[in-house]
């Protein structure tokens, strides 16, 4: 294995795709002159987890002039629980992947944490022209062309860069409809009174749920989710299902109580809010972890804990100015006037 020494990691793997491969994944070790290399298994587009199934030696290793230089053997990886790896195929699939730039790993561990990838392709090889007997170890090709094979052929430039995009996209587009632009519809009306500027907000919001659902859709299926089977997945089609049935009844409630009539539907509309928006802020977590990205779940609970905080702080406000609002305007006018956005905001 040869690669730039730029990137925190490189990797390549037996397989099509990443699901069900049997990948080898080559870091620098704790020494900083040598490099640790882990053998691990993934069963979809998550952090492929260490295995000790296989028997993997490692023969050389250096970073040299910029370079990653690793050589190693394993004896038993032809098959593996997930799947096998044809020796007299002209045209066996294989993978590689490269990790971040300006990211440092010093480790021996082989169940190291590794970020996501910034670049990843497939090639395949001839593995009847890739043996050799005899005692001599095989040269290794040092040209800098990571990621090609003089037995194989790559399948074209870097895949990675546009899914990385997506996924990012994905990511930030959702923690912002659901910790900030959500809560913020939410004071809108508590605080401002105004049932409008709400269902803009919360519109706003739905948007970019739906931008962020697109993109999760678009990534799933080439990075073997299109089952749509994992937690993160079911969470969040089944909240973008009662996001739409949320939107209706807010719209329903909002509209009969114009009209003078007071339903159970603005209380399920509130506990409903209410459920599906920590339903959204747990979901990105669960996201980070299958992108390979949980190192940012630290940073993502930090924030979320700060807004909440402010969030519930202005809410408990809200709730006792309005309080002190309608006592006020009670005894100097007797009741609120029917229908008014200030009624409204305190059944919603």
């Amino acid at each position: 294995m040869s690669a730039p020494s730029t990137y925190s990691w490189f990797a390549f793997g037996i397989g099509g795709q990443m699901k069900n491969s049997l990948m080898f994944i080559g870091y620098p070790s704790s020494n900083g002159t040598g490099l640790t290399l882990s053998p691990r298994l993934s069963t979809g587009h998550s952090q492929p987890q260490y295995t000790n199934s296989k028997d993997v030696q490692v023969r050389s290793s250096s970073i040299t002039n910029g370079t990653y230089e690793l050589m190693g053997v394993c004896y038993n990886c032809s098959t593996w629980s997930l799947g096998t790896m044809d020796t007299t195929s002209s045209s066996q699939p294989f993978i590689f992947a490269l990790g971040p730039t300006g990211q440092t790993i010093s480790s021996d561990s082989t169940s190291q944490n590794i970020a996501y990838h910034t670049l990843y392709n497939s090639f395949s090889m001839d593995m009847t022209q890739a043996a050799f007997t005899g005692s001599n170890t095989p040269a290794l090709n040092s040209g800098g062309n990571s990621g090609s094979s003089n037995s194989g052929s790559s399948s074209g430039g870097s895949k990675g860069a546009s899914e990385n995009v997506y996924n990012r996209v994905h990511g930030i587009f959702m923690a912002i409809a659901f910790v900030i632009l959500f809560p913020l519809g939410v004071l809108v009306l508590r605080l401002g009174h105004s049932v409008i500027g709400h269902g803009i907000v919360q519109a706003t919001a739905y948007c970019f749920v739906i931008v962020g659902l697109g993109t999760g859709i678009y990534l799933s299926p080439r990075f073997g989710y299109g089952a749509y089977n994992t937690p993160h997945q079911i969470i969040g089609l089944v909240v973008f299902s009662l996001l739409a049935v949320q939107a209706l009844g807010g719209l329903i409630h909002h509209l009969l109580f114009r009209r003078g009539h007071k339903t159970i539907i603005g209380k399920v509309h509130m506990v409903l809010g209410i459920c599906l928006l920590i339903l959204g802020i747990v979901n990105v977590p669960l996201g980070l972890n299958m992108s390979g990205d949980s190192n940012y779940n630290t940073a993502y609970i930090i924030v979320v804990a700060i807004l909440g905080a402010i969030f519930l702080a202005l809410r408990f406000w809200a709730q006792w100015r309005n309080r002190k609002m309608t006592k006020r305007e009670g005894s100097e006018k007797g009741v609120l006037r029917r229908g008014s956005s200030s009624d409204e905001a305190a059944t919603i």
